[in-house]
């Protein structure tokens, strides 16, 4: 059966083009965090309410940024490269096939402090669980309830108490703290990834890990609850359909190119020379 997943990165967020033979058309689905949108997150509007709007740009703009590049250095790591803090290289810029230019240009930029932080704290918590991946930067989907995501990391680690490998579900995060919707994110992706491979994951586990935090540069946190966390997913959902009706993406289409056409008159044209 042949499924295809597209990220669509539009104006109005995160949607992703889903073709599968089960469908009579693709269809698009709006992005878990696209959602997330209509949760409540009071300590976010208090800083909104409270920033100049140059402000919340350039707090939105490095975050997200600095973000991109944090998950990218783990993704090439996780495919058994070496980051160096002198920023990336053209050979890994191309294993990742990326074209954004101004990425690309970014990512190939010093490690700033942050990001190297980070990275380190990665390092920590590889150490310490000793992870073994199943997959990495998996596109998921539910056509039952109308989303999709990319979840970072699905996997084993070792817990030291019970002495052996459990399945977890982890998302990287370096924001300075952790949202209550980061739980509902992670708890989409495991409903998604589910209906994604028509498999069953009910003793899965779900885990936040907040990079740059601490002396050991991470915190990790597991989300204990995760069938509560997917009922307020699910009434978020409930909330964002009310809020944005048939919810598709605004793409603008940039011209490519711009060419005059050429006219011709009868008679004589004067020559200035």
């Amino acid at each position: 059966m042949k499924k295809t997943i597209t990220l669509v990165e539009a104006q109005n967020g995160h949607f992703y083009k889903i073709e599968d033979d089960e469908l009579n058309e693709s269809v698009f689905l709006p992005s878990s965090t696209n959602i997330l949108t209509a949760f409540p997150n009071p300590g976010l509007t208090f800083w909104r309410e409270n920033s100049s709007p140059e402000e919340i740009k350039k707090a939105q703009e490095d975050g997200k940024i600095q973000g991109t590049k944090v998950h990218k250095g783990i993704e090439l790591q996780l495919l058994g490269q070496t980051i160096l803090g002198a920023g990336l290289s053209e050979a890994q810029i191309s294993l990742l096939g990326l074209s954004e230019k101004k990425l690309i240009q970014y990512l190939k930029e010093p490690l700033t402090e942050r990001e190297e932080e980070a990275l380190v704290g990665f390092e920590n918590w590889w150490g310490i669980f000793k992870p073994i991946t199943v997959g990495s930067e998996l596109m998921v989907y539910s056509l039952k309830y109308g989303f999709a995501g990319t979840l970072d990391w699905i996997g084993y680690l070792w817990d030291k108490k019970k002495g052996k490998y459990e399945l977890w579900i982890v998302d990287w995060k370096i924001s300075k703290s952790l949202d209550r919707s980061y739980d509902l994110q992670l708890a989409s992706y495991w409903q998604a990834i589910q209906e994604t491979y028509k498999k069953k994951f009910p003793e899965i586990r779900l885990g936040i890990l907040q990079l740059g935090k601490n002396k050991c540069n991470y915190c990790f946190k597991e989300v204990k609850d995760k069938e509560v966390a997917w009922d307020l997913f699910l009434n978020t959902k409930k909330t964002y359909d009310d809020l944005f009706p048939n919810s598709n993406p605004k793409v603008v289409e940039r011209r490519k190119e711009f060419k005059l056409n050429k006219f011709e008159k009868e008679g004589e044209i004067i020559n200035l020379t």
